[in-house]
């Protein structure tokens, strides 16, 4: 049975009224306030269906307004995953002793690394100043997320999706897995901005920190290939890095270097990346907090996760040899996360290492490529030390008591290290134009006899350094007819049908990665004795040996007498 307004009011002793239009309800509302008095106003409402359908377009206009609100891009900030044209902001180091008309010839590229920003290079581009020649413009950037770099969303925006949900990471978050801040995504960010908005036409050097070492990697590679650039160059001149271009790369991860156990490391890999996202979840976590406790507990929070992440291994008791250094550094890194926290754990969830391309190495010049670690930072200078070894580098500079943070532990080391560098004519000329031989000379060289030409120019033995290999399989015949009589022996009869070929393509470079050989191991079913599957574990046993840190072992052989 209906509940009766009208009974109840007078049950009550309370004025009634009723209201059969928004007109009339709203005179009763307000003859309701004028009086001062509790009264009973009964509204007709229209029918169920016709009421559900109005909340319902009440909901989606609200929520088109919502989700037009938190995705638009205003003058302060940009979406990467979109437009890669966003203005990085740079930073330029100069001498106050040399006049601003000098001719700057020659660009170097200071890259920072995950938390930090352009600033983190000034100890070192002090030092650069000083010790390179004034040709060099030294420039460092932003990345995007970091720094003054324009907001991907701005903080309003990210405290609106925060309240609504919004910025959960899970396997179909919007704005976590959408590719925004992916090491290709940034790595395009930062050429087109350099083009663009700085008019920074060529990179002579790069020098990459960390994660800015793996972005100078796929800098690198994006150029060099022009894939999905958006404004690629066809003129090698007009590239923005050629193969002429050095490449500096501080502790950075340089993907599956060819003496990597591909198969061991694939668990741990999975490990980081669950940790790494882990670790950005609860960054984005703290982020609810924000708006519900006062800042000193928010402030407590960030303290202890910046000291947690320090406090591993790769950067050997930074706290203990170099307390004052730490301390400046972790409230540097706290005031990042305050203000960019969100942006700053999208990038880690998308850039742990194990997810970079695992074969940017591969696009280096060894020649151009200088690496640098800390002797504490026993992960990387592992690496450098093995891929100097390989030949895939120029040179390996291992740091002193340095561990990871090398930029604050050891500013004038790494300023040391990159002149040298730089300065070497040595490897400007590696891959530059021959030199001219004069009729002169060429005379003096025809007319050394044999016997003394092999003197003078002994045969070079080259030992074997590194092998790669991937397995291929074709189709042969055609219109679904295969190869009849391949083989030998029995399986060449008429009646045996080959249809696939399959086998390995390896390539072995030599120590120093000076020469490099390739062919094709493709074992047929009555010609060799070896299947496939045998002549795999094969190929595994020789790379598995040639991997071993004793250089002796490896076998080496005279080029000459082989292809004479």
């Amino acid at each position: 049975k209906s509940i009766s307004f009208r009974k109840g009011a007078d049950a009550f002793g309370l004025p009634y009224r009723y209201a059969n239009s928004f007109e009339s309800f709203r005179e009763a509302y307000r003859s309701s306030l004028l009086s001062g008095r509790p009264e009973i106003i009964e509204a007709r409402v229209i029918d169920r269906s016709k009421n559900v359908d109005i909340h319902q377009r009440i909901t989606s206009t609200a929520i088109q307004f919502v989700t037009k609100l938190v995705s638009e891009t205003s003058s302060d900030e940009c979406d990467l995953s979109l437009n890669t044209r966003i203005n990085l902001p740079i930073k330029r180091y100069t001498n106050e002793n040399i006049s601003k008309g000098s001719n700057r010839s020659k660009t170097l590229l200071l890259i920072h690394g995950w938390m930090g920003d352009k600033s983190e290079w000034d100890l070192v581009g002090a030092e650069l100043v000083k010790n390179l020649p004034h040709e060099w413009d030294i420039i460092s950037i932003d990345l995007p997320g970091h720094g003054e770099a324009p907001y991907i969303l701005s903080p309003i925006q990210q405290m609106m999706r925060t309240a609504l949900s919004l910025n959960s990471f899970h396997e179909n978050a919007d704005f976590c897995s959408s590719g925004k801040f992916s090491i290709d995504a940034m790595a395009k960010a930062v050429c087109n901005s350099l083009q663009n908005d700085h008019g920074i036409k060529s990179l002579d050097a790069i020098a990459g920190y960390s994660l800015g070492g793996r972005i100078a990697l796929a800098m690198n590679r994006l150029c060099l290939t022009n894939t999905d650039m958006n404004a690629p160059q066809q003129d090698n001149d007009n590239k923005l890095i050629t193969k002429q271009t050095r490449l500096i790369l501080l502790g950075a991860n340089p993907g599956k270097l060819p003496f990597d156990d591909h198969t061991v490391k694939t668990e741990s890999d999975n490990q980081r990346v669950r940790k790494d996202r882990l670790l950005a979840q609860s960054l984005l976590s703290s982020l609810y907090k924000t708006y519900l406790i006062p800042i000193g507990s928010d402030l407590s929070y960030l303290s202890k996760f910046v000291a947690k992440w320090y406090g591993n291994n790769l950067w050997g008791d930074l706290q203990e040899r170099y307390p004052h250094k730490f301390k400046n550094m972790i409230y540097r890194r706290i005031m990042s996360l305050s203000e960019r926290r969100h942006e700053i754990a999208s990038v880690l969830y998308e850039c742990s290492p194990p997810l970079n391309p695992i074969d940017d190495w591969k696009k280096v010049t060894p020649a151009k490529t200088l690496y640098i670690a800390g002797s504490l930072d026993k992960k990387y200078s592992f690496i450098g030390r093995l891929w100097e070894k390989s030949g895939g580098v120029n040179k390996y500079v291992e740091i002193n008591d340095a561990g990871h943070a090398l930029l604050v532990e050891q500013p004038r080391e790494i300023s040391s290290a990159l002149v040298g560098f730089l300065k070497d004519a040595r490897i400007a000329n590696t891959l530059g134009t021959s030199k001219e031989i004069s009729d002169e000379d060429a005379n003096v060289v025809n007319d050394v006899k044999t016997d003394d030409k092999e003197k003078l120019d002994p045969a070079p033995r080259i030992q074997v350094g590194v092998m790669e290999f991937e397995s291929f399989s074709i189709t042969v015949g055609s219109y679904n007819a295969g190869i009849r009589g391949i083989g030998w022996g029995d399986s060449a009869r008429i009646e045996n049908e080959l249809k696939s070929r399959s086998g390995f393509i390896i390539s072995i470079a030599s120590g120093d990665g000076m020469a490099v050989g390739v062919g094709e191991v493709s074992p047929l079913n009555g010609l060799h004795k070896e299947s496939a599957e045998e002549a795999a574990h094969q190929l595994n046993a020789v790379k598995k040996f040639l991997s071993c840190d004793n250089s002796e072992k490896r076998p080496s052989f005279l080029a000459r007498e082989i292809l004479s």
